[in-house]
């Protein structure tokens, strides 16, 4: 009997150990997005207008005026990882909207641990309600499944009809597989605007195999309070996986910038990681 918490000591220690970057729904860029968009379960890519649009759709850099620079931080220290994003978005200095990020990963036991960098430019264009944009990205990671030296492509669209927005994106289109970054696309709905509310529903495919599609769906809810705070929820559920997470996330405005504080969960499912927090700090620099 002894010998018994000492066995359930080694199982646990095991079940830790397999932690992978490549897991599902594992705290790797893949999965994380900048932290209004976590918040909100993922569910952002017909409401994408600030910093997050880099993640989710570039195609929402054009839809405001901003020049905002964010630094966002992302640990989970069980699994353990931890992320580092810096962004920049302009929309004010020229006709298209422009934005850069730098994002530094590393996730997964030292058996699945996936370490690394990558880099992307996006743009976007509005024609009256309709936006479209990209971005160009160069991944430079160490992952369980190989290196991923290489550079990849997003397209998007975005379209508004009064309060109601919808969009397609397509991520990491390259001329080959990249290892930990697999070919996706997303189709999004919402209803709102960005100074009362937003519920927004996102689907996301991942297309690396054809035969063997695996999908999740999101939904989320932002609610702004006198424009000054901003309450976030939302849900995660992997289809192929039967996965699920929850989120909720707190943003405090200002006229000169903003704060985000965010949590994610999994709540039910195969053993995987078990929470992750993100932060963030946004400076208006128009």
């Amino acid at each position: 009997m002894r010998a018994f918490p000492l066995v359930l000591l080694a199982c646990a220690f095991a079940a830790r150990a397999q932690h992978k970057a490549t897991d599902p729904g594992a705290p790797w860029p893949q999965n994380v997005d900048l932290a209004r968009a976590t918040a909100m379960g993922g569910a952002n890519g017909a409401i994408a207008t600030g910093n997050e649009a880099l993640t989710t759709n570039p195609a929402g850099l054009a839809q405001t005026r901003r020049y905002h620079l964010e630094i966002d931080g992302v640990t989970d220290p069980r699994f353990p990882a931890q992320g580092l994003m810096i962004s920049l978005v302009d929309s004010v200095s020229a006709p298209v909207a422009t934005g850069l990020l730098f994002s530094r990963w590393g996730s997964g036991q030292p058996g699945g641990r996936g370490e690394g960098w990558y880099a992307g430019l996006a743009y976007s264009y509005g024609a009256g309600s309709t936006f479209i944009g990209g971005m160009t990205k160069y991944y430079r990671f160490a992952t369980p499944l190989g290196e991923a030296h290489r550079f990849a492509q997003d397209f998007a669209i975005l379209a508004k009809r009064g309060t109601f927005g919808y969009a397609l994106v397509f991520q990491n289109i390259a001329t080959s597989s990249i290892p930990g970054f697999p070919i996706t696309g997303a189709v999004a709905i919402a209803w709102g605007t960005d100074t009362d509310w937003h519920l927004a529903f996102d689907y996301k495919a991942d297309l690396s195999d054809t035969h063997n599609i695996k999908s999740k769906g999101a939904g989320g809810l932002e609610y702004l309070i006198e424009q000054v705070i901003a309450l976030r929820g939302g849900a995660t559920y992997d289809v192929s996986r039967e996965l699920w997470w929850v989120s909720a996330g707190l943003g405090f405005l200002t006229e000169k910038g903003g704060a985000q504080l965010v949590w994610r969960r999994r709540v039910a499912g195969a053993p995987g990681f078990d929470q992750l927090f993100e932060a963030a700090i946004t400076l208006y620099l128009e």
